[in-house]
């Protein structure tokens, strides 16, 4: 029995549906901002050089090195010091180094040596075992107001 149906190959389908195809090419005009509502660009506008033209943030989250990181799990989580926080709108003044992370806000810029950022909803603050903590109590009696050294447990 004849063959009543012939196949092509996806990719040259595609071609042949192509080439049957005209593009409407839309007339273009100038015009002010203020009256561009409702209207398509007629062209790609590019910047000059990316915007902003730091490294920045898209979540809530701490600043790491991503090899700080790597292999972490809920049953093997990784414990990096918090050396800071990065103030929106402001450049840190610090670095991160090895085993350390910054608090950082969505848009914010990241401080030098940092690669990565862990979202908040998958971190805890640890406060470090043997450190002095608010409300604690030296051998006198008197409330200890020590700083505490802060951890940031990070588990996914």
């Amino acid at each position: 029995m004849p063959e009543f149906l012939t196949l092509l190959p996806p990719d040259e389908a595609r071609q042949l549906l192509l080439s049957h195809l005209s593009y409407p090419t839309p007339d273009s005009e100038s015009i002010d901002v203020i009256h561009a509502l409702n209207r398509t660009l007629a062209e790609d506008i590019l910047a000059p050089h990316p915007l902003p033209d730091f490294q920045r943030t898209t979540v809530d989250g701490y600043a790491v090195r991503a090899r700080d990181t790597f292999g972490v799990s809920d049953s093997l989580p990784a414990y990096l010091t918090l050396v800071g926080e990065v103030p929106m709108g402001d450049a840190p003044t610090f670095e991160i180094g090895s085993g350390q992370c910054a608090l950082i806000h969505t848009g914010g810029m990241l401080p030098n040596g940092a690669d990565a950022v862990v979202m908040l909803e998958y971190t805890q603050t640890v406060v470090g075992a043997g450190f002095p903590r608010p409300g604690m109590m030296d051998e006198t009696g008197r409330e200890d107001l020590a700083p505490t050294k802060h951890e940031i447990e990070i588990f996914k």
